[in-house]
């Protein structure tokens, strides 16, 4: 099964076609990216956004990635990262099968899948609450996700799906490694500060683990 990325990656910061749209969108990116260094992946999602607006706003963020150490994925247009040849895809449930990917894109850049059933278990499991990135679909709650997590064996899954600040004790309970968020980050009025508050919490958890062994 090919995976997204490791399992130090806590936040999976993602965008939206209003997000891309922003003026200030590629400024604040990097802060967002900054902040959260080589435990953030940068997903550059805009369904209705153009192919060769994806392309530019990827290709302008790659530098940024790298100095952060961080990941950087757009979702669904292979066809964009196979362009700029250096980043990873994520792929949704119309989008190519994995292991089709797998072999267009260079070896061991990163191919994440969004799962929404326990047989299809990989990284990001949702939605946990309700969206309005997914109208019409419910929240599955904690449980669904502990189960998601059961099932996906040693693979880190990651929860997506209106997940608050306040989920997060919540997220880590289940066993999640870590959480994908939109509004959470790019509504606050300081997405980099966001970004820390919520590796923080994620991070907290680890640490108490630790403590336990």
């Amino acid at each position: 099964m090919p995976t997204a990325a490791g399992s130090s990656l806590r936040l999976h910061v993602v965008t939206d076609d209003e997000t891309l749209a922003r003026d200030d969108f590629l400024r604040v990116a990097a802060t967002v990216v900054e902040a959260g260094a080589n435990l953030l992946a940068l997903h550059v999602r805009g369904p209705h956004t153009s192919g060769r607006r994806i392309h530019e706003i990827a290709r302008q963020l790659v530098a940024n990635v790298e100095t952060s150490g961080g990941t950087l994925l757009v979702n669904d247009r292979v066809d964009v990262a196979m362009a700029i040849g250096s980043i990873g895809v994520h792929l949704g449930r119309r989008s190519l099968p994995p292991g089709v990917v797998r072999d267009l894109l260079r070896p061991g850049l990163p191919i994440g899948v969004s799962c929404h059933s326990p047989e299809s278990a990989h990284l990001l499991a949702g939605n946990v609450r309700a969206s309005p990135s997914h109208p019409g679909a419910p929240g599955r709650g904690m449980p669904w996700l502990a189960d998601m997590v059961a099932a996906a064996d040693a693979t880190p899954v990651a929860a997506i799906g209106g997940v608050r600040l306040s989920d997060v004790p919540d997220v880590r309970n289940a066993g999640a490694t870590g959480v994908a968020v939109l509004r959470g980050i790019w509504k606050s009025p300081d997405p980099a500060a966001a970004v820390v508050e919520y590796i923080e919490g994620l991070n907290a958890g680890n640490e108490r683990n630790e403590e336990r062994k």
